[in-house]
């Protein structure tokens, strides 16, 4: 397999709304175990994974990973490719609740790294502060976030990984309650999230839920209701409907419908 070609077709697909992008991974890891390519079988899975994980599509996406790995190992790949695939592997336990086994994965991808990639050593502590979030170690997870932010610092091109660092802090403040400093550090990613990949980032639809998150927590639900219908909207245009999509939606309908009850309340008061 064309690994080249294949990449900028994917690139094109991802930047086409409503584009099915899963049906061309799928098709094209097919046509990789077809001509037993690995090589080729290992670049398609790991994007196939980071989509399914992001569709909610967990248990696959573990899979496929897990098949990325194994490759990698028996055909000698270098040390920073395995780290990726060790932190999407970490990803998709952080997603399932598996906090214990992600610090492991991410840690096992540091440990590969060492000092010299210093944006992939910015993914695994903002990604690893997720599962230290999950574990309810806010200080370690502060702690990671803090390194990543310093790695970032003068790092050309790195808006979209500052703008996670500031999802998982955002996220972080919502579990201590400190919802207008939550709200506060989020203002950027938001900003930042109109213009990232034309507006189509894949992060784009987690920073709008906790938007919308804190603004009902805070009672703002037509605001909050909103934000959901723009996250839900803005990862069906970007994969399509899925599990998560759909998560989005009904969130959206639910809070709406209590704005409604609220204003309702408000007008016969």
């Amino acid at each position: 397999m064309d690994v080249s070609s294949f990449y900028a077709q994917l690139d094109g697909l991802y930047h086409e709304a409503g584009s099915d992008v899963g049906g061309y991974l799928r098709g094209r890891l097919r046509l990789a175990r077809s001509q037993e390519d690995e090589l080729g079988v290992a670049a398609v899975a790991n994007e196939l994974g980071s989509v399914l994980r992001v569709r909610g599509e967990l248990g696959e996406s573990e899979d496929l990973y897990g098949e990325v790995l194994a490759i990698l190992r028996r055909r000698g790949a270098q040390d920073e490719q395995v780290a990726t695939a060790l932190l999407n592997l970490g990803d998709v336990y952080v997603a399932q609740g598996r906090y214990l086994v992600a610090v492991d994965a991410f840690d096992q991808a540091e440990s590969l790294l060492g000092e010299g990639d210093v944006y992939e050593l910015s993914a695994v502590c903002n990604n690893r502060s997720s599962a230290y979030r999950g574990l309810g170690e806010f200080a370690r997870a502060r702690q990671d976030l803090r390194r990543a932010a310093r790695l970032l610092e003068g790092v050309p091109d790195s808006e979209g990984a500052r703008a996670v660092n500031a999802i998982n802090l955002a996220q972080i403040l919502v579990d201590e309650g400190r919802l207008p400093e939550a709200r506060d550090v989020l203002a950027p990613a938001l900003v930042a999230y109109v213009t990232l990949s034309a507006g189509r980032d894949i992060h784009r639809p987690n920073a709008l839920a906790t938007a919308g998150k804190i603004s009902y927590l805070m009672g703002a639900y037509r605001a909050s209701a909103e934000l959901y219908e723009s996250a839900w909207k803005s990862l069906s245009q970007k994969l399509g409907e899925s599990k998560t999509a759909a998560a989005l939606r009904g969130e959206a309908q639910r809070i709406r419908r209590l704005a409604d009850e609220v204003e309702g309340e408000g007008r016969r008061t």
